[in-house]
């Protein structure tokens, strides 16, 4: 989790899910997943199960700790929007975004369709 970031277009990445699978062409290039591979097998790393889908809950209360407006890119080591993170947890972290609503959110996501459904049950209820 990083205060800070060498990504020039965010100030801070926040990852309450780390993790994915390849589903496009795009994805094989995946930067995150090259970073968290290096890692496989490191005992008490964060990544020690390298890019194995894990949700992070003890991590998503960490917006609320930064007091100063940030941009910050959630997720920047997975997808929120992967089939296997269950819509509970999704709401969690949403749930933080508006609690710590100083900050601006980024979300990029290759499930669009997914994006769509959860953003449209929000807007229902």
């Amino acid at each position: 989790m990083a205060g800070s970031t060498a990504i020039e277009w965010t100030d801070a990445t926040w990852n309450p899910v780390t993790g994915c699978n390849k589903i496009s062409p795009v994805c094989f290039n995946c930067y995150a997943e090259r970073i968290a591979e290096r890692f496989r097998g490191v005992e008490g790393h964060p990544y020690q199960h390298g890019f194995d889908l894990k949700l992070w809950p003890t991590r998503l209360a960490l917006p609320l700790c930064w007091k100063r407006p940030r941009n910050i890119f959630v997720n920047s080591m997975s997808d929120l929007f992967h089939k296997q993170i269950p819509k509970e947890f999704v709401n969690r972290v949403f749930n933080t975004m508006e609690r710590a609503n100083w900050h601006t959110y980024q979300i990029l996501s290759k499930r669009s369709s997914i994006l769509r459904s959860f953003v449209n049950d929000k807007i229902s209820h």
